[in-house]
């Protein structure tokens, strides 16, 4: 079962996407304060979400590589591994009015606000996405990493 019908079938859970993108519509509505039950759950999600659009994820990188360096040959990574470790040790942070989370290489952190499922999926796989491909064995910018997450669908 895709994760789409899955995560509509969760009791309390309605998120919505778009035929064509990764990333979920966001609602903006308010939402509970996050719990960690809330939290695993929105985990699962994305880790099934970073599986099933495994194609488009790597295709909108591979989209702003040629792009961006105009038929230069490049050595595109994505680190899959570190992704999904980063998703599973993703933790509750305190509240922060002005994002609702972050991350580093290692850590992701999802600030305990009011927050709906739509906001919550999208924000942990926004983070996943971060230090995800390397061209030439390098971290691409961050701006870089916001255009390709803009295609996927998210509105950073």
């Amino acid at each position: 079962m895709s994760y789409k019908k899955k995560t509509n079938k969760l009791k309390g859970v309605c998120v919505k996407w778009d035929n064509n993108k990764v990333f979920p519509e966001y609602t903006y509505t308010s939402g509970p304060v996050l719990s960690n039950k809330t939290l695993v759950r929105a985990k699962k999600i994305v880790i099934d979400i970073m599986k099933e659009e495994r194609n488009k994820i790597e295709n909108a990188f591979l989209t702003l590589a040629k792009k961006k360096y105009k038929g230069e040959k490049k050595e595109i990574r994505f680190d899959y591994e570190t992704a999904i470790k980063r998703i599973y040790s993703t933790k509750l942070g305190a509240e922060n009015e002005d994002c609702y989370g972050e991350s580093d290489e290692n850590q992701i952190w999802i600030f305990k606000n009011k927050i709906p499922y739509d906001i919550l999926v999208g924000t942990i796989l926004h983070e996943a996405l971060h230090y995800f491909a390397y061209f030439n064995n390098k971290e691409i910018c961050e701006k870089d990493e916001h255009a390709v997450m803009r295609m996927l669908g998210d509105d950073c």
